[in-house]
């Protein structure tokens, strides 16, 4: 490797580390902000406000949280791939419980939207066996996603099915841009995030990454398919048979 090599490594990591730095202050500002509006608003006027009014910054608290803990979750993470320390703590789980709690975490997310969710998890799927927490992680940063980057008032629909008594496969299908074929694999990599036309930009592209290593260390697989007639389809797949984690 030569000196202009090396020079042009350093500079590539600094302009690395200067975007992520950027990238994370902003993601943390924005819900802290409204955090902080919404509790200064809430303890000036509370003896003034009705009921529902309070319910409202309520809400508003919750969603700022929510986000909070998920980016904070996604960059732990990240930090332990890159150190290679991701673990998944296998155990026979029901893949209704994950999905019930990744929804109660992304609902404040769905409701601001306006957005409906139609679910269909067949009563018959067998137990899987893997890490429930890592998994509820995964599944909430494919459902915020669809939120963030699908249009408002729209269906996202989540769907759980057996795939050749082999695998089962958890799918999120929005209604946003679509992924270019181009695009679909780099989607995974750390710091990515396509540029949209027309639309916001949200995260530090760290969410997809986490999906990736956590399925993949349950030994599953993970990708983005073309939604007909618009959107996205992301899903994972985790063998149904026990595995050795």
């Amino acid at each position: 490797m030569s000196l202009d090599d090396i020079a042009d490594d350093d500079i590539t990591l600094q302009q690395l580390r200067s975007y992520f730095l950027a990238s994370i202050t902003h993601e943390f500002r924005t819900p802290l902000s409204a955090l902080n509006a919404s509790v200064e608003f809430l303890l000036d006027e509370i003896d003034h406000l009705s009921k529902e009014e309070i319910k409202d910054l309520l809400r508003s608290i919750h969603l700022s949280s929510t986000g909070l803990q998920t980016l904070i979750e996604n960059l732990l993470e990240s930090i332990n791939i890159e150190a290679g320390r991701v673990t998944v703590r296998p155990r026979l789980i029901d893949l209704d419980d994950v999905v019930e709690e990744a929804i109660r975490v992304v609902r404040p997310l769905l409701n601001r939207r306006s957005q409906q969710l139609e679910v269909s998890c067949p009563s018959w799927l067998p137990q899987v066996k893997g890490d429930a927490s890592r998994l509820q992680q995964a599944l909430v940063n494919l459902l915020s996603n669809a939120s963030k980057y699908g249009p408002m008032e729209q269906v996202i629909e989540l769907s759980i099915d057996q795939v050749a008594g082999e695998f089962v496969c958890v799918s999120v299908v929005d209604r946003g841009p679509g992924i270019s074929p181009s695009d679909r694999e780099k989607l995974f990599h750390r710091f990515v995030r396509l540029d949209t036309p027309g639309s916001a930009q949200y995260g530090v592209g760290l969410g997809l990454s986490v999906v990736k290593a956590i399925v993949e260390e349950h030994g599953g697989s993970v990708g983005v398919d073309e939604r007909p007639g618009g959107g996205s389809i992301f899903w994972f797949t985790i063998p149904i048979e026990d595995i050795e984690l």
